[in-house]
């Protein structure tokens, strides 16, 4: 009876041993499947993230400004967009920096504006923002920005997004 014992046991092992460098051996077999797979799928993403950057959606040279008004300059992110410093300042109580906004297309989800403080050494003391809801194609749009703190000497615009 030891002997049938010992028989089923080496038996046993035996099988367990079958059964576990199979395991290992599809183990194996699946991670060097997907390591190819994620590196084919990795070199695909990349190659299509390299052809994005060199197509004409952000060649800058390949922008059309020419619709921009007399005055405005394309903001360097957005063609659609141009902007300019306003001649006049209508400020209230604090100073202000007043900012005019035109887009060829409009902005038709909105228009958000940011503007750093400047102080004497062109240091950025502070930031303020405007928004529109909406922007309709070439028409004009007059901003003010408000120093309410009164630290800086000028503005700079430091982000146009047209939505």
């Amino acid at each position: 009876m030891e002997n049938n014992l010992d028989k089923r046991e080496k038996l046993a092992r035996e099988i367990a041993k079958i059964v576990g460098v199979t395991a290992l051996a599809l183990s194996l077999v699946s991670t060097v499947t997907f390591a190819n797979s994620s590196s084919n799928s990795l070199s695909s993403e990349l190659s299509s993230i390299e052809d994005l950057l060199d197509s004409d959606a952000f060649n800058t040279n390949s922008w059309d400004d020419s619709w921009v008004p007399s005055g405005f300059t394309a903001w360097s992110e957005d063609s659609n967009i141009a902007w300019k410093w306003a001649v006049k300042n209508n400020c209230n109580e604090y100073d202000c920096i007043t900012a005019e906004f035109i887009s060829q297309y409009g902005c038709p989800s909105g228009l958000y504006v940011a503007l750093n403080w400047l102080d004497r050494n062109d240091s950025v003391v502070g930031y303020t923002n405007e928004t529109l809801p909406s922007l309709l194609p070439m028409q004009n749009a007059k901003l003010t920005f408000e120093d309410y703190d009164e630290v800086s000497s000028s503005g700079q615009i430091s982000t146009i997004r047209c939505n």
